[in-house]
């Protein structure tokens, strides 16, 4: 009998070890919207720091909120968070990420008048840097209202990234292209 269980352990394990590898070799197009899903379920501020973002409209883009865009222009949108410095109570700050896959984004060239930037079948990623104080989930300096306009601290498009910070259009651009414009 004893035998009989500890076959059952030792099988128990392997299947847990062998989902567990699965996971972490699985194509970010796949493991981020598992990983969205499993966050939703798990974490009890997911809905108000993640909802807030989702919600918030894209900079310069006010006919689109982030979520109607990143479900437009992408494929397998996913929201997934990371929580930074927060306490027992929820509050601090985190990363909020919008992943999506198999986009193209293309914008004019900045170096070259007749050139574009074209960036076919990528990984968009755009990073929010935002804090929650109680049922106040921050931008900056800004509590995040409804119909606000919000932009990402960085956007990764394939190999490119563009901060907010950067003195380059690309930021914006990259934007614009993804609400289709």
């Amino acid at each position: 009998m004893a035998n009989k269980i500890g076959r059952i352990i030792i099988g128990i394990v392997v299947v847990c070890a062998l989902a567990f590898v699965i996971y972490m070799v699985l194509p970010g197009q796949y493991k981020n919207p598992l990983k969205a899903t499993l966050q939703s379920k798990t974490n009890s501020n997911y809905e108000d720091v993640v909802g807030k973002v989702k919600g918030s409209l894209v900079l310069k883009n006010k006919e689109f909120t982030y979520e109607d865009m990143m479900i437009s222009a992408t494929a397998n949108p996913a929201w997934t968070m990371e929580e930074i410095s927060v306490d027992d109570n929820g509050n601090g700050a985190y990363d909020v990420y919008a992943d999506g896959y198999k986009t193209t984004v293309s914008f004019e060239n900045e170096d070259n008048s007749d050139g574009m930037v074209t960036h076919t079948n990528a990984h968009v990623r755009l990073v929010f840097h935002v804090t929650k104080d109680g049922s106040d989930v921050k931008i900056g300096d800004q509590v995040i209202e409804p119909d606000m306009q919000i932009a990402p601290e960085q956007i990764e498009v394939a190999t490119s990234t563009y901060k907010k910070s950067d003195s380059s259009t690309y930021f914006q651009k990259s934007l614009d292209a993804l609400c289709g414009k």
